[in-house]
């Protein structure tokens, strides 16, 4: 169960991020994106095409209600589950449980997980949060859920573990 000041939900047609700004409902170009959070000001905007997909508009939500969660944890949370995907790395895992994620670890290389770099933590933070939205959502398959299943069920088990009297977000 999460807890914590409430969080802002608006949806808007035609979202787009471009040059670091989010846009919607214009022509200006841009790359598409289903949502944003905004942490400060507790605001979650969602593509308003989501309404028509129920199963996908409930993963991007959880998704981004993680993004909230997050910051929230304990360093020691953080750093485990960082090493958990630092394990997967060592093993050569493919595949991930969302396209945001994906799209970060096909952009990493060795020195970022060495470096503990920014594109490092990014992906670690995506992961947490399409990890999460695999687990809580109830999207059973998508293209997306491409991790092996005994990465998945490693991601579970951690997960169930970090969270099981619930988390102040």
């Amino acid at each position: 169960m999460l807890s914590g000041r409430p969080i802002s939900v608006r949806d808007r047609a035609q979202l787009k991020v471009h040059r670091g700004k989010l846009l919607w409902g214009c022509a200006k170009p841009g790359i598409a994106v289903h949502a944003a959070s905004f942490l400060r000001r507790r605001e979650i905007i969602l593509a308003t095409e989501l309404l028509a997909r129920p199963k996908l508009f409930r993963f991007i939500l959880v998704h981004e209600l993680f993004h909230f969660v997050w910051p929230r944890l304990s360093n020691h949370l953080r750093a485990d589950f960082s090493e958990l995907l630092r394990r997967e790395r060592a093993a050569r895992s493919r595949g991930e449980l969302g396209e945001s994620s994906c799209f970060k670890k096909e952009r990493l290389g060795d020195a970022d997980l060495l470096n503990n770099s920014i594109a490092w933590r990014d992906y670690v933070c995506e992961t947490f949060c399409d990890t999460a939205a695999w687990l809580y959502s109830g999207l059973q398959r998508h293209s997306a859920f491409t991790l092996a299943k005994r990465w998945r069920e490693r991601r579970g088990k951690w997960f169930k573990a970090a969270f099981h009297s619930g988390c102040r977000c």
